[in-house]
C-alpha cells in the first residue's frame, strides 16, 4: 500500500511540473501488487476473494471472474460465457504479469486455464 502512494505522489509531482512520466510508472501491471508464485495467475471474483491457480483448468462457480493476473512464466486463457446475444462467449488470453477486468453482472460461466510457459 505504501509502495502505490508512493508512486502515485511521484507521478502527481512529476506530471503537476509538467514532466514526462514514463509509461511503466502510470501503468504498470495490477498482478505486481499481490504476487503469486511464477507459473501461477492471480483470480480474483465477485465475491471480494481471491486465489492463486496453478496449471490447469478451473471453472468457478461459487461467484463470477472480475479480474485474472498472469504471473511470470504464465500464459492464461479466461473464457467467459455471457447472458449478451451480441456477444456469447469472451476468450481473453493473458501472459507474463498482464491482467483482464470482467463484467460479473452478465456472467453466466467462465473457466480459467493456466499454462506455465
Amino acid at each position: 500500500m505504501a509502495v502505490r502512494v508512493i508512486v502515485r505522489g511521484v507521478v502527481v509531482a512529476a506530471v503537476t511540473a509538467g514532466a514526462l512520466v514514463p509509461a511503466a510508472l502510470v501503468s504498470a501491471p495490477s498482478a505486481l501488487a499481490d504476487p503469486c508464485p511464477a507459473g501461477t495467475a492471480r483470480v480474483f471474483l465477485g465475491n471480494s476473494t481471491n486465489s492463486c491457480q496453478g496449471a490447469g483448468s478451473v471453472s468457478y462457480t461459487d461467484a463470477p471472474v472480475s479480474k485474472v493476473c498472469s504471473m511470470a512464466s504464465t500464459d492464461v486463457t479466461v473464457e467467459i460465457q455471457t447472458n449478451i446475444k451480441k456477444r456469447p462467449l469472451r476468450t481473453q488470453e493473458l501472459s507474463n504479469g498482464h491482467c483482464a477486468s470482467f463484467d460479473i453482472h452478465t456472467q453466466i460461466g467462465n473457466t480459467v486455464t493456466v499454462t506455465p510457459n
